[in-house]
């Protein structure tokens, strides 16, 4: 495809495309080449084509590009004004992205390399369990439950308002582009809303703790049954950022099995409640009568969920009777 755009490009009807830096014109056709092979490893989707109105970039190598104090430098565009602030000091720069979102705005992003050192985990912490729910976004091993602000639940009425709009506009019009604005608009809020609340408090939970045991949960499974308010929620986006901000920061992340039936074991005395419904929001245990919160008794057996050595086979589905320690399994084993 290399050679074929090299011709493509002495043709009269083709000229446009000297009119672009060659590197962002390449730099396409690995990302196609990028798209195919993960078709063919069934990772994901047939690749489409490119709309108009959705977000539209390019990608230009380092070689090609120079970051002065005022921008960046660009071919064939000259230097583009940005704030470079929070640039390190010492680094090595990779590529430079430009891209328009669905806003019209303007955005540069700069990918390098840097050495970052081993962080040190500091043991003086605790080690917290996460568990997740629609009542609440979070629920910790230590009793704090915290609300999500649903940014789109809340301006649900606002956008069937403009999505009818959009509709019964005539395509072409002046009128229809400004309500594709306005709706572009309306959701870049949406996304700004969530993303915020996302990295403030994955934050806030990487400095607190020396290590974080949540769920690993099958959201595709979960979207089936519950629809657009899992999306709402962000779990997939908050799970992320735990992620990289802990290998960054010293902080330790584990997912347990998501088989592992959290909400059914009493965190007293491992008894497993079978009988569990889902809208049980509190239950008490029958062997040792102890009073549970759903979502606390759940964040707690994560917490401590190697303790019971991962869960049987034969109690994956949530059958009654007790989960013996890790000890006891080791010698059983044995």
């Amino acid at each position: 495809m290399s050679r074929e755009l090299t011709k493509m490009k002495r043709l009269q009807e083709f000229v446009w495309l000297n009119q672009v830096s060659r590197q962002s014109v390449a730099n396409s056709i690995k990302n196609l080449d990028v798209a195919f092979n993960s078709f063919f490893k069934k990772e994901s989707k047939y690749p489409k084509f490119k709309k108009r109105h959705n977000r539209q970039s390019f990608k230009i190598s380092s070689f090609f590009c120079k970051i002065h104090s005022d921008g960046i430098h660009i071919p064939l565009i000259d230097i583009l004004k940005c704030d470079l602030s929070g640039l390190p000091d010492d680094y090595e720069l990779t590529s430079v992205t430009v891209s328009r979102d669905t806003t019209g705005k303007y955005w540069v992003s700069i990918s390098y390399k840097i050495e970052i050192p081993d962080p040190i985990i500091d043991e003086s912490k605790p080690i917290i369990g996460i568990d997740f729910g629609l009542r609440t976004f979070i629920t910790t091993s230590n009793g704090n439950k915290i609300d999500h602000p649903k940014p789109l639940k809340n301006q649900r009425k606002k956008q069937r308002r403009l999505n009818r709009s959009l509709v019964r506009s005539k395509k072409g019009s002046n009128r229809r582009k400004i309500l594709k604005k306005k709706l572009a608009i309306f959701y870049e809020r949406i996304r700004n809303k969530r993303v915020d609340f996302l990295h403030k408090l994955s934050s806030k939970m990487i400095r607190e703790n020396q290590a974080i045991t949540l769920e690993d949960l099958n959201l595709k499974g979960m979207m089936n049954r519950f629809g657009k308010s899992i999306q709402d929620l962000g779990w997939n986006e908050f799970t992320r950022q735990l992620e990289y901000k802990g290998k960054w920061y010293g902080c330790i992340v584990i997912k347990v099995d998501r088989f592992f039936p959290s909400s059914k074991i009493c965190s007293s005395c491992g008894y497993v409640h079978r009988d569990l419904q889902l809208g049980d929001e509190k239950w008490v245990c029958p062997k040792c009568l102890e009073e549970h919160d759903r979502d606390i008794n759940a964040a707690k057996n994560i917490l401590n969920y190697n303790e019971y050595g991962g869960i049987h086979r034969n109690q994956r589905a949530g059958r009654a009777g007790s989960v013996r320690p890790l000890k006891e399994l080791s010698k059983a084993k044995s």
